[in-house]
């Protein structure tokens, strides 16, 4: 049973006031914070309410808690769902002072600060957490540490999205600033991803505390950035007036209808589009970023599709082509998750080569030489990666979006979801087909290179063949054309006999 003198030989050591309030049952601490007085007219008329001896420490400690707590010690107030419920036992109640409960209150707050991950049970607590960085050559993490015991080591942890954590030493000052500057020029970070980092702290008698997770976007601070956003889509751009921008907003919201009219997919967030005046720009982002150089780029992971257009009278041609094909990489993604890294890349190609709303004409061309020259690629070829050569990769990009446009005709928005399905699920290239669309795809390859591409798969294979036969012929020829030779000379000599 709790008592009023108990609690006086207690309340002034603070340790002793908290270890003595873990020991009390909700319901007995309750009991004695259902009741409210007439609150002191301040904060200080509180405070002095208190022995000299621990002022100090109370003013220090409500200090840093906000003002609602603050109002909750000086009123000694921790109100109840059922307060116009009074306890049985009033009379206990009212005879303890205003000083019990104003104890009991701050109590509470520090068992429940003590937990908090930026502070530790000695008093050390991070503040001023910040990053400062240059994209590509360093990314600064900078924050202070307090505590009233020397720190012995600090560090700094930070990962990119959900890519793997590491872990490094900060520099403490004598002051409690603390830093360490992470050489991006070395070690690449992803451009525009999220970076999430925290600080770990161990004090010299053995404390140790972990700051809150901070996190920021690694953006390409080069460029000063204009943007504008409608819904789902968010365009970013440094060169050109409102009217580019204008544009680049337009053709991802066409781009988006174009690749939803081909399988259903939706925006699960925000998509950010950042359009590259030049290709050198989107290059060094590229590069810098650790990404090797391409035309366009989509990070469908960070929901981020990076493009070069310049302003000028081809900018609304390059917007419908680019700008489609990159955004559906993206929601293929936010659709599946990371499934979509299951996908066959000729089945992701090419569904964003078909989405776009202008397509490279030379994709065609390409297409009817290769067929002409009995030059085209296996689609099993294509499943993992397309080929790093320039001309054979640009022929991957038109057979995969003819294959796509086939199967959309042939199976429509049905079927190519089922089989969007199986391979997310992680079905291989082959059988993946064959459970969406009941046939291998070498079968349906088949049927592809003759109805759409009008290919003469016989007079391929015997083409193909003919080498190997005329091989094979000559193989065969020389020893049943001296089995024929043995035969008539045994006849002959017969003959004279």
């Amino acid at each position: 049973m709790f008592s009023k003198s108990r609690f006086d030989s207690n309340a002034p050591n603070i340790p002793s006031l908290r270890a003595f309030l873990a020991k009390q049952s909700p319901r007995k601490i309750g009991r004695l914070l259902r009741r409210e007085e007439h609150p002191p007219r301040n904060d200080g008329e509180w405070i002095s309410s208190f022995p000299k001896e621990h002022r100090d420490y109370v003013r220090a400690f409500a200090a840093k808690q906000s003002p609602g707590s603050r109002r909750l010690l000086a009123t000694g107030t921790l109100r109840s769902r059922r307060e116009d419920r009074p306890p049985r036992n009033d009379g206990r109640l009212y005879d303890l002072p205003r000083l019990a409960r104003g104890l009991i209150l701050l109590g509470l707050l520090i068992l429940l600060g003590s937990a908090r991950p930026a502070a530790g049970q000695g008093g050390g607590e991070v503040i001023d957490a910040r990053v400062e960085y240059q994209f590509g050559e360093q990314v600064s993490f900078l924050a202070r540490i307090q505590s009233s015991v020397p720190v012995q080591n600090a560090t700094v942890t930070f990962r990119a999205a959900d890519g793997p954590a590491q872990t490094q030493p900060l520099t403490v000052n004598p002051d409690g600033t603390a830093g360490y500057r992470y050489d991006a020029r070395l070690n690449a970070l992803p451009p525009f991803a999220r970076i999430v980092y925290w600080f770990d702290v161990a004090l010299t008698d053995g404390t140790r505390f972990t700051s809150d997770p901070y996190d920021f976007t690694y953006a390409d601070n080069r460029f000063p950035w204009q943007e504008r956003q409608e819904g789902a889509l968010r365009v970013h751009w440094y060169d050109g007036e409102a009217a580019f921008g204008a544009s680049a907003l337009d053709a991802a919201r066409r781009g988006l209808d174009s690749a939803r009219a081909l399988t259903p997919m939706e925006p699960a967030g925000t998509i950010d589009i950042y359009v590259y005046a030049a290709a050198s720009d989107l290059q060094g982002a590229l590069v810098l970023g650790g990404q090797s150089w391409v035309s366009g780029h989509a990070s469908p992971e960070l929901g981020v599709v990076m493009i070069s257009i310049p302003p000028g009278p081809e900018q609304g041609i390059e917007f419908e082509r680019q700008v489609p094909h990159e955004l559906t990489h993206v929601l293929l993604y936010q659709s599946l998750g990371p499934n979509y890294n299951r996908l066959p890349t000729w089945l992701t190609e090419g569904l964003a080569t078909t989405a776009e709303i202008y397509p490279n004409p030379d994709l065609e061309a390409a297409l009817a030489a290769a067929v002409k020259t009995n030059s085209l690629l296996p689609l099993a070829d294509l499943c993992a990666a397309f080929p790093p050569d320039t001309g054979r990769a640009f022929l991957a990009y038109a057979q995969s979006q003819s294959f796509v446009r086939f199967l959309l005709d042939n199976y429509g928005a049905t079927g190519f979801s089922a089989l969007i399905s199986a391979y997310a699920d992680g079905m291989d290239c082959e059988q993946g087909a064959r459970r969406a669309l009941e046939q291998p795809l070498s079968q349906l390859e088949a049927r592809w290179r003759e109805s759409a591409l009008g290919e003469n798969r016989s007079g391929v294979i015997a083409a193909n063949l003919f080498p190997y036969l005329l091989v094979l012929g000559v193989v065969l020829f020389v020893p049943v054309w001296g089995a024929i030779g043995r035969i008539l000379a045994r006849r002959k000599h017969a003959g004279r006999d």
